[in-house]
């Protein structure tokens, strides 16, 4: 299996992507926006079109790959977006020492186990 992208060269992808999106839609903008009657520059005007929209699907592919591979990560455990806040780390300690508190309880007999028949 490849190996797993860190955080900043995910930053770095998504930046580029991001302007290479920018960029390919800003030339067609221009390019559509050019005015002269002649064949030859329609035809050229044409072709750019074509290629920039070419481009520009390219780009925007490259972003759906870029958001499969970040799920796939953060699925699979190596991709710690979000962290843990304050109180999930409070919330978890508390939880540990209610589990404490009925173990002791139950070793000290003062909770019977139900036990079903």
């Amino acid at each position: 299996m490849e190996s797993q992208p860190t955080a900043k060269a995910l930053h770095n992808r998504i930046n580029t992507d991001i302007s290479q999106l920018l960029q390919r839609f800003e030339n067609i903008m221009a390019t559509a926006t050019v005015d002269n009657p002649s064949y030859t520059s329609t035809a050229v005007e044409t072709y750019q079109l074509d290629v920039e929209s070419t481009a520009l699907i390219r780009a925007a592919e490259d972003l759906l790959g870029l958001t499969r591979t970040m799920k796939e990560t953060w699925l699979f455990g190596k991709l710690d977006t979000l962290g843990e806040s304050a109180r999930d780390v409070e919330r978890r300690e508390k939880l540990d020492q209610d589990a404490q508190a009925v173990q002791k309880a139950i070793e000290g007999g003062l909770l019977m186990p139900s036990v079903e028949k």
